[in-house]
């Protein structure tokens, strides 16, 4: 699920907070039911801790659903086109407590793969406002993926109320760590994690492969220098050594002293398991003689030739030299559904090196479908994936999440191998739209 957060300039003293949300590519079967939605829309009101007063639905011939939920002091609408996979929500809210992901939830309810939400507070304007990081910003939709709609965002943030947490320019890239609605750190502008939900995300790329690993207890983390994939490999208590290879000291920098993502990663980096190293993930490899149970790969998308070189044949080869013989690699590879090619390429490009895979995907609000490989050196076979660690977001049979979509599946047919002679996969990520 795509969704892009807008904030409003917080100018009032705030009366309540209404959310106004494009679900797109719903379930079709869902936005045409109206005792589903009922039930949808009246939990959601009692999550918000809102009274219902009064409940209203209407199904229109041949399809499509009006339904409304009148509370004290607030209201909850939506409006559902199913030959189309869209609906459209209003919520508003005078209480205290916070909708924001009680919307998401919504959003997930009605399958909704992207979407767009507006965050407005409600109020009334006093004049002695100071103006310092609230100026109005232009009501637009956002309707586009990717790193536009990442530069758009960030923007749409900037111009409302917000703290920069940190900021560095380097010369490898422009990091900034902003709180707004949520905490949101950017490099080079591109969105590498919300507050809001990267637990789906790192639970996602972490405990699968622990589920699947036979001795978890050397672990290389290449990337991740904001502390919270390697958050969630701390929970293991069998792991005994952690190496953590960054190109940019800034980051780990940040995510070592800034308090609020120091509180978002539990402080990780303070545990006496863990190493930093800050350098180059090509060069840590090329020197390494260790042998590594698990390494988790944490690369930014390869937008650029840079980072495509490192999802390259010859890069996996070189992570083939750092596993132990049961060892196990998992790479976050994009979109299975945005970027299908790209996706089944990094899939296709492990296997040229030698390693067999294993594919999986989740939703993960803030950048939707989003999609791994396992890598190993010996056949998996095909075990009901789960681990005793807790987590929020992942099922508690993770085969559930190796099951892919008709039309992410037509793709693997394009998918093409990734090597230094033939460097295509940033150009195959622009050509998919993600990077115009």
């Amino acid at each position: 699920m795509k969704i892009m957060l807008r904030k409003e300039a917080d100018v009032v003293d705030t009366k309540g907070e209404h959310l106004l949300m494009d679900a797109f590519e719903c379930d079709e079967v869902i936005l045409n039911d109206p005792s589903l939605l009922r039930r949808i829309l009246v939990e959601a009101a009692l999550d918000a801790e809102m009274e219902v007063l009064h409940c209203y639905f209407h199904q229109f011939t041949p399809q499509g659903i009006t339904g409304i939920l009148v509370l004290a002091t607030s209201h909850l609408s939506i409006h559902t086109w199913p030959e189309e996979n869209y609906a459209s929500l209003d919520f508003y809210t005078c209480g205290d407590k916070e909708i924001i992901e009680i919307g998401y939830a919504l959003l997930k309810q009605l399958a909704s793969k992207k979407a767009v939400v507006y965050s407005i507070s409600r109020g009334i304007q006093h004049a002695e406002t100071p103006t310092k990081n609230r100026q109005h910003a232009e009501s637009t939709r956002l309707l586009n993926g990717g790193d536009d709609s990442d530069h758009v965002s960030l923007q749409q943030i900037l111009s409302g109320q917000h703290d920069i947490l940190f900021h560095q320019k380097n010369s490898i890239q422009d990091i900034q760590l902003i709180k707004a609605s949520d905490i949101r750190m950017y490099l080079d502008e591109q969105l590498q994690f919300s507050s809001l939900d990267e637990h789906a995300y790192h639970e996602a790329l972490v405990h699968p492969i622990f589920a699947a690993s036979l001795s978890p207890r050397r672990i290389l983390i290449l990337g991740g220098g904001d502390g919270l994939a390697l958050r969630e490999v701390l929970k293991y208590k069998e792991v005994k050594e952690i190496d953590l290879v960054e190109i940019d000291a800034d980051v780990v920098n940040a995510a070592m002293n800034v308090e609020e993502l120091k509180k978002l990663n539990q402080r990780s980096f303070e545990d006496s398991r863990v190493t930093v190293h800050i350098q180059d993930a090509v060069d840590y490899l090329s020197l390494n003689s260790a042998c590594y149970d698990i390494i988790i790969i944490d690369f930014p998308d390869p937008t650029n030739k840079n980072i495509s070189a490192l999802y390259t044949k010859e890069f996996y080869a070189l992570l083939q030299r750092s596993l132990s013989r049961s060892g196990l690699v998992v790479c976050q590879s994009n979109s299975p559904r945005d970027t299908p090619i790209v996706f089944w390429s990094i899939n296709k490009t492990m296997k040229a090196s030698q390693f067999y895979t294993l594919s999986y995907h989740t939703i993960i609000p803030s950048f939707g479908d989003w999609g791994f490989h396992i890598g190993s050196k010996t056949p998996l076979s095909a075990p009901v994936l789960s681990t005793d660690v807790s987590s929020t977001t992942l099922p508690s049979d993770f085969t559930k999440l190796m099951r892919f979509s008709p039309h992410s599946l037509s793709k693997k047919q394009f998918a093409v191998v990734n090597s230094a002679e033939h460097l295509v996969l940033h150009k195959i990520f622009k050509k998919e739209g993600l990077y115009l």
